[in-house]
């Protein structure tokens, strides 16, 4: 049961990005009270639910389309949580175009070309079946590129993070749909981590909290809680872990959403501009022709 708690898979992102932007105190506080794992416990928590084919649970998103920064750090957390599945499944092909996505999200935030392994380097390590490796690739990177979100804004920490954890929930909530076991609910069972982001997400500034994804990340916080506390050594219910499924879902759904390619003002000026010199245009062919009809007539009417 420590095991259990102590690798608890959805702090991996949260530990991975938050860890370090604490002060000592809120450090021991959080070590004590929400469980910070490293990278050898989260492939515990993975293992316990052995008999998931990750590769069929997990849906990876591949965009990195985004023009606001809070959206761009939701999304990295979101993507780097899927770079950690993927690896944990051994999908070569989703481990690859995670890093390159992370990187493509990263570079928002001024991240350096030398912050990554090359792209033929992670090849290599694909193709020689280096998962472990490739873990703490991801893992140092993730930690360099948090120290670039830092500098612009500490929020985006939080963004990222929250992100992340609600993608672990998102998937570990799936594959327990599909293979559910009492033992395994437990993984999903960290009522101090849920209050400890609630408590983060409320402290983030207007200006990156009065979004749609965010609105809905607050929204369903206190579902999440309510769905996950059962109590200490007690297993959640099946039907618990399908309505946080269906939560996550529809979270994560609003968060990897592509903006929508709205026209812009001056585009469709030029569009309306454009439709009316149409019709200008064949209003004066008309005119052209009555006025010929006219001068026609009036010529046999005058011969």
């Amino acid at each position: 049961m420590k095991v259990l708690k102590i690798a608890l898979i959805l702090l991996f992102t949260a530990g991975l990005f938050a860890q370090e932007t604490l002060t000592e105190e809120e450090k021991a506080f959080f070590k004590t009270n929400v469980v910070v794992p490293v990278p050898s416990e989260i492939i515990m928590a993975l293992d316990i639910l052995s008999d998931v084919n990750w590769k069929a649970v997990t849906e990876y998103n591949l965009s990195a389309n985004y023009s606001e920064n809070y959206k761009i750090a939701l999304n990295l957390g979101v993507r780097v949580a899927e770079g950690f599945i993927a690896i944990q499944g051994e999908d070569r092909k989703n481990t690859g175009e995670m890093f390159s996505v992370c990187r493509d999200l990263a570079e928002n935030f001024g991240a350096k070309s030398e912050m990554f392994v090359d792209k033929e380097e992670i090849s290599r390590l694909l193709n020689e079946n280096k998962w472990l490796e490739l873990r703490g690739i991801l893992d140092d990177i993730q930690l360099k590129v948090k120290d670039e979100m830092y500098k612009y804004d500490a929020d985006y920490v939080v963004l990222a993070s929250v992100g992340g954890w609600i993608e672990g929930l998102h998937i570990v909530s799936k594959a327990l749909t599909q293979n559910y076991t009492e033992e395994a609910s437990m993984i999903l069972y960290q009522p101090e981590l849920i209050d400890y982001f609630t408590q983060e997400v409320g402290y983030l500034k207007i200006l990156n909290s009065d979004n749609p994804e965010v609105k809905e990340i607050n929204r369903i916080m206190p579902e999440i809680k309510r769905l996950t506390e059962v109590g200490s050594g007690n297993p959640i219910p099946k039907e618990n872990i399908d309505e946080l499924y269906k939560l996550s879902s529809q979270a994560i759904k609003i968060i990897v959403a592509e903006p929508e390619r709205e026209e812009s003002a001056e585009a469709q000026d030029a569009e309306k501009t454009k439709g009316s010199g149409m019709w200008i245009a064949v209003f004066a062919v008309l005119a052209t022709v009555l006025l010929v009809v006219f001068f026609v007539l009036r010529k046999k009417g005058g011969e």
